[in-house]
Formats: structure tokens, C-alpha cells, sequence
């Protein structure tokens, strides 16, 4: 089974570029290099694959969840906004948020 959903790009701090994903229960650990998606010769976006690990890190326990995040990294397509999403805060302020693709699976070891 798959899930598949889009999510905001949380920072880690306000001005960096360090991607918080910790949680509750866990933490994601980037695995690997990131991987090229290409179209028609032309690098369109990036594919990064992560594992949830139980716990706090550095010392959490590697669970069998892995997620793949995917984000455009085209010029021309994030420049059109097919990268962003707009949305209003509470506040009536509007905000403009970067978004990924996400899929989590269960794999087993």
C-alpha cells in the first residue's frame, strides 16, 4: 500500500534551509544522494528517499517506513508557480508556501 499526499516545506529555522522533518513519535533521515527526474533531457525535479526512525536523534530506532519526496527544481516551472501554493492565514494575510509530493510505503526488511 501507498500513500500519496502533498505537504508544505517546513524550515528547521526561519532563515536557513535546513528542512525540519521531526515529529512526535520520530524523525525522517535522509538516506543517499537525491536522484535527477528528467524530461526530455531536462532535469524537472528531485527525488529524495527517507526512513522514520522512532525516537529522538540522533539515537532513534530504524523503523520499515520509507518516504519518497519529490520537488520540482525547474526555473520555468517554479517561476509559473507550479511549485508553490498560496493560502491565507488566520490573520487575512496572505502567505505563499513551497510544497513537495510525498509517498510512504512499508517495506519489509
Amino acid at each position: 500500500m501507498e500513500w500519496y499526499f502533498f505537504c508544505p516545506r517546513d524550515k528547521k529555522y526561519a532563515n536557513g534551509s535546513r528542512t525540519n522533518r521531526s515529529t512526535p513519535f520520530g524523525f525522517w533521515k535522509s538516506t543517499g544522494k537525491d536522484r535527477t527526474i528528467v524530461l526530455n533531457t531536462r532535469i524537472v525535479g528531485m527525488k529524495k528517499t527517507l526512513i522514520f526512525h522512532e525516537g529522538k536523534a540522533p539515537r532513534g530506532d530504524r523503523t520499515d517506513w520509507v518516504m519518497y519526496e519529490y520537488r520540482m527544481e525547474d526555473s520555468e516551472l517554479d517561476v509559473a508557480g507550479f511549485s508553490k501554493v498560496i493560502m491565507m492565514t488566520p490573520f487575512f494575510s496572505v502567505t505563499e508556501l513551497s510544497i513537495c509530493c510525498c509517498c510512504i510505503i512499508k517495506v519489509s526488511i
